[in-house]
Formats: C-alpha cells, structure tokens, sequence
C-alpha cells in the first residue's frame, strides 16, 4: 500500500457512491461502567445476594402475606377479621385453613421477581448514576 488508507466497501445510494467507514483503526476500547464492574466483582455479588435475601425475608415476604390474604379473603378479612399467615409449612391461614395453592404459588414467584429485578435495575442505574455525577 502507497500512503493512502484502505477503504471498506462503497454503498450506492440513488447513483451516488457513498464510502463506508474505515473501521479497521486502532480505536481503545472503552472501560467499562462502574455498575458492569460492581456486578462483575465476587464480594459486590455475594454482598448484593445476601443483602436482596434479607429484604425479601424481612420485607417483601410479610408483603406477600398480606397480599395472599387479599387474596383469597378479601381486604375486610384482613384488616377488620384480623386473618394472617400462620409461619411454618405448609401455609395456612390464623383460622386454620390451607392456603390455596395457586395463590401461594403466584404471591410467592410475583413478590419475588419483583424484588429482586427492581431492586438490581434500582442499584444498576444509581451506580452509572453515581458514576456519571462523581
């Protein structure tokens, strides 16, 4: 090659040639975001487990007995009857009853999924947030 760059391929748009970008240069990669490198750090993912563990155990779980009782009860069984969810297993109610399964089952998967994936993409975007100000 004499002086000149090479050139990727030409597009023809209505007649008229237009180059395509060199992309063959030596650009440097960029770092990546401090919330990609918190996930990637092991202490950052065992503290983040244990942390999302004890807000599902002390939080979102009595939540989620409140939410069950609505549930199959009602609001009036909850707040006026005074009805909850017994600790133990298998689930039933202060009145003696099992709890349904299909209830459980999706209070239990929803409260869940939703914990966990909000409070990540909540910490994710605080990170490049932190990151973008700092």
């Amino acid at each position: 090659m004499t002086g000149t760059p090479r050139r990727a391929h030409s597009f023809f748009l209505i007649g008229t040639a237009v180059d395509a970008p060199d992309n063959s240069t030596n650009v440097p990669a960029t770092q990546p975001g401090l919330a990609t490198r918190a996930f990637k750090n092991r202490r950052f993912q065992s503290g983040w487990v244990f942390s999302l563990a004890a807000f599902v155990i002390f939080i979102a779980w009595p939540i989620r007995n409140t939410v069950l009782v609505c549930w199959v009860y009602g609001t009036e069984a909850y707040l006026r009857d005074g009805i909850r969810v017994l600790p133990g297993e298998p689930i039933r109610f202060s009145n003696g009853v099992l709890a349904p399964e299909l209830p459980d089952i999706v209070t239990g998967f929803g409260i869940f999924l939703i914990t966990t994936i909000g409070l990540s993409v909540a910490i994710f975007f605080a990170l490049r947030l932190y990151e973008r100000h700092s």
